[in-house]
């Protein structure tokens, strides 16, 4: 999906966003902390209030921090930061770009998409696993146009076969 605003593409992300914060020792992820983004700091379950430093480690995240007195008082430090002093948040600094390719990865355009990007990759797939095309022999423009031509009409006469094969004729 592309659309054009003065002059000026914006094309829509349609691959998916991998998100590795869930937890599954029984406490808190950081999608249970909301995130104020007038005032750039999350909001704990308890509503504390975590702040950043605003400098980018090498991995382009900004971490936020609890204050300490707070997260010692908590009545929920064990769900929240049981091994550590304070809670601690990474989040990219390219997360607005993913929070909207998470909202279109709800839409049906995105499952369509899904669906036509499949059966294109499963045909890839298959050239590269089953007809070991993993490398072109032949050299130049022409030359890989040619292979793959050629190893793209196998592909196709393999399918044909099994959709035109008849079934052995009964005897008895």
């Amino acid at each position: 999906m592309c659309c054009l605003d003065s002059g000026v593409h914006y094309i829509s992300p349609f691959s998916p966003v991998w998100d590795k914060s869930k937890r599954k020792d029984g406490t808190y992820s950081s999608s249970e902390f909301t995130f104020d983004l007038q005032a750039n700091e999350y909001i704990c379950p308890n509503n504390k209030r975590l702040h950043t430093t605003n400098h980018p480690t090498k991995e382009k995240a900004l971490y936020y921090y609890s204050r300490l007195p707070e997260c010692v008082d908590c009545p929920d430090k064990e769900k929240c930061c049981p091994k550590a002093p304070q809670r601690r948040i990474a989040r990219s600094i390219y997360e607005e770009a993913r929070d909207i390719a998470r909202a279109i990865h709800k839409t049906p355009e995105y499952q369509h998409s899904k669906n036509d990007r499949k059966k294109v990759e499963m045909l890839f797939g298959h050239l590269k696993r089953m007809l070991i095309f993993d490398q072109l022999r032949l050299r130049g423009l022409t030359g890989a146009s040619d292979e793959f031509l050629l190893v793209a009409t196998i592909q196709n006469l393999r399918r044909m076969v099994k959709i035109v094969e008849q079934p052995p004729p009964l005897t008895g």
